[in-house]
């Protein structure tokens, strides 16, 4: 329970004159970590004008029903009617009835105001101040006084995008951080302060602010609640380059969720359920985290945390010039430790660009794990192979056995390390020639010139480089016995950095399999 001044108070302010969105307030409980006893306060503005004038497109204004000459009392009689009205239509509001049934399941304490003023900065500024705010949310038109904000006001102040998201103008102060944490019984001192139950490092994308999702049971969906949080599964919803089987959706509460259609529609309900409850269990910085699932009539779906930078293997395709050298080690540590721990978990087969998604920070979180029946119906579900033509992501014994085993994802791992040093190569930029059979030569006879990236030809770390092909060839052994454990790969990779130059690429006879 918050108590006394250290009680998070979110004052969030709004354009009366337009329809109002609850986005902001839902993204506040979730995003700010209310508890019971935190306060949200919606603030409707109406700004006034001295003269007879009327609302224009994108301004905030207010058509007066009096004449200019009317006397101050009919002029505050007019302006509290109203007012009274803007309140009456926030009570009938459907949106608002949510709203406040939502904070009073998570104790949290909501009220509604409308106010008038001249001055709609000098009055926001004046309102946070009188309600003690320790975070201002700003409608998107009061863009233009954002510096205003910032020197007047000592608290967070974050703004609502175009798009409905909610970002940081000014980020909590260290010091208020240190006191939210400390008064709840927190140790960290950062914005993790704020994401109290979360339990990963990466707690938050430092770009868009996407937090990561609270750590709770699983949870049950419909899917009228999937249908609508999706609109309607809208193809403009889909991630890119994964034949629209994921769609983005945003959850009453303002969670953002991707929606994987349709996943396991073969298998019997208890069989889902199962399956469910497993992926349930999986929890890891690197790994994309299940919130619950769907199963109503045929269809089955499954709901993920939502990642708000695409596929690597979009980043791959487009040859994005943000996917620098520095941001390709940093995805190849992390899809190893992801995959270590899926491994310890018996998952196996997932290892695919196109399941690695990434934050604006470059963090690798891997998805699409443990539900394919084989591997080759993971990948003829991907776009991969209508560029590289071939099934190289899959380990040579993987034909003969169809057994899917840590070993087998080490090689995956292998093909995804080689398309980071070497991009997305296509069959016409392999002279005809599939991509590992082009690329085996420049391992094996260290031609890096040919091997890296030509976008980050003048930005890579030659030292890096030098450990990341030997590394990389240590992966796609043919002879699965001659393969890195997965173990080594994450430690090669953890040593690998421009000032050490002892990393042991050596195979311990004990790690050879007979």
């Amino acid at each position: 329970m918050s108590s006394g001044e250290h009680v998070q108070r979110v004052l969030v302010i709004q354009d009366a004159f337009f329809d109002h969105s609850g986005n902001a307030i839902r993204w506040a409980i979730s995003g700010l970590s209310l508890q019971p006893g935190d306060k949200i306060k919606l603030l409707r503005f109406v700004q006034l004008f001295d003269t007879t004038c009327f609302i224009t497109c994108g301004m905030l204004g207010y058509r007066s029903k009096l004449h200019s000459s009317a006397t101050i009392t009919q002029r505050e009689e007019s302006i509290k009617k109203d007012n009274d009205k803007k309140l009456d239509e926030d009570r009938n509001s459907d949106e608002i009835s949510d709203i406040l049934q939502l904070a009073s399941m998570r104790q949290i304490e909501f009220e509604r105001a409308v106010e008038a003023g001249h001055s709609l900065k000098v009055a926001i500024v004046l309102a946070a101040k009188t309600f003690s705010a320790t975070s201002l949310i700003l409608d998107r038109k009061s863009k233009k006084d954002h510096k205003y904000f910032t020197d007047n006001l000592e608290c967070a102040i974050l703004k609502v995008k175009g798009d409905k998201s909610v970002v940081y103008i000014r980020r909590p102060e260290a010091a208020k951080s240190d006191c939210i944490a400390e008064d709840r019984g927190q140790s960290s001192c950062h914005l993790a302060s704020v994401q109290r139950e979360v339990i990963f490092q990466t707690s938050i994308c430092s770009i868009c602010m996407n937090p990561r999702p609270h750590i709770g049971p699983l949870r049950d969906f419909t899917y009228s609640d999937l249908h609508f949080s999706t609109s309607g599964f809208s193809v403009r919803n889909g991630l890119p380059q994964t034949r629209k089987v994921f769609y983005k959706g945003i959850l009453s509460d303002g969670c953002q969720i991707f929606v994987w259609k349709n996943a396991l529609e073969t298998t019997t309900e208890m069989e889902f359920k199962s399956r469910v409850e497993m992926l349930g269990n999986v929890r890891h910085e690197n790994v994309a985290m299940l919130l619950g699932s769907c199963s109503q009539g045929p269809e089955k779906l499954l709901v993920y945390e939502y990642v708000c930078n695409m596929t690597l293997n979009v980043h791959l395709t487009n040859r994005s010039s943000e996917l620098t050298w520095e941001r390709r080690i940093k995805i190849a540590r992390g899809i190893a430790k992801g995959l270590q721990y899926l491994n310890s978990r018996s998952f196996y087969g997932s290892m695919r660009p196109n399941n690695v998604l990434l934050t604006h920070d470059y963090d690798p979180l891997l998805a699409n794990f443990g539900l394919a029946r084989n591997q080759y119906e993971d990948l003829n579900q991907s776009s991969e192979t209508r560029v590289l033509k071939t099934f190289e992501y899959l380990a040579p014994e993987y034909e003969d056995t169809g057994i899917d085993s840590s070993k087998t994802d080490v090689y995956s791992l292998g093909v995804v390390l080689l398309e980071l040093i070497t991009g997305r190569k296509t069959i016409e930029e392999t002279r005809g020639k599939s991509f590992l059979r082009w690329a085996r030569p420049l391992l094996k006879d260290k031609t890096y010139g040919e091997l890296i990236d030509p976008v980050v030809l003048e930005s890579h770390d030659l030292h890096q480089l030098f450990w990341m092909v030997r590394l990389v060839e240590k992966c796609i052994s043919p002879d699965p016995r001659k393969r890195f454990p997965i173990h080594k790969v994450v430690n090669t990779l953890l040593y690998i950095s421009p000032n050490r130059d002892n990393v042991d690429l050596s195979l311990p006879e004990s790690e050879i399999e007979p």
